[in-house]
């Protein structure tokens, strides 16, 4: 059953769509991180053309309206940044932390380290994440911030988990791309604070 939405969902590209058909030189597509072996899952190429894709939604949108697009440090601030460059309008930027990871497991509770301390009564504001997994930590930022009487709010992310998400309803209007439940380092996503600055996504092996 899903239990999300996406109003753009014809241009969100399942992940079969981006593999990389590993060849008998695993150990040219393999990385190690504390012990933990991840293999090549979306090379560089695929995930820029899934940015520009949510580039485009976003500038459907919003070109006429100066969004405040809000930040979730550390993992999206990659996507972000290339997100942002692709943009040829008028906006503000903000940013937040919030933490709910341990190595590569879910602690299940919600840690606002830095709060978003812009004006955001009466403007169109979006929320950028690297991906959405079980929808927790997206659910609880949304509903804060819409507690500051915003015009709207809507949530843009890389990547979704379908599989995983546990929040009834939850609207993720703005995703590049579907991935399965394996855990995932590079751009910007990180295993213990390592990993971030891989270009290529890699999956978790063993």
């Amino acid at each position: 059953m899903q239990v999300f939405s996406c109003i753009s969902h014809n241009l969100i590209v399942p992940l079969h769509q981006f593999c990389v058909s590993m060849s008998s030189k695993m150990d040219e597509k393999t990385i190690k991180l504390k012990g933990k072996t991840f293999r090549l899952s979306i090379p560089e190429e695929r995930i820029l053309q899934a940015v520009g894709r949510v580039a485009e939604m976003l500038t459907r949108d919003y070109s006429d309206r100066n969004p405040v697009f809000v930040i979730v440090l550390n993992g999206a601030f990659v996507f972000a940044a290339d997100l942002l460059r692709q943009l040829r309008f008028d906006y503000e930027i903000a940013f937040t932390k919030l933490s709910s990871y341990q190595g590569d497991n879910s602690t299940g509770s919600i840690t606002e380290q830095l709060p978003v301390m812009e004006q955001i009564e009466g403007r169109h504001v979006v929320i950028i994440e690297d991906m959405v997994d079980s929808g927790l930590t997206m659910q609880y930022l949304k509903e804060k911030l819409e507690r500051r009487n915003p015009a709207s709010v809507e949530i843009c992310v890389l990547a979704i988990k379908p599989d995983k998400i546990t929040v009834p309803g939850l609207n993720v209007k703005y995703a590049g791309m579907e991935m399965d439940d394996a855990f995932v380092v590079g751009y910007g996503f990180d295993y213990d604070d390592l990993g971030r600055s891989y270009r290529d996504i890699y999956e978790i092996y063993n």
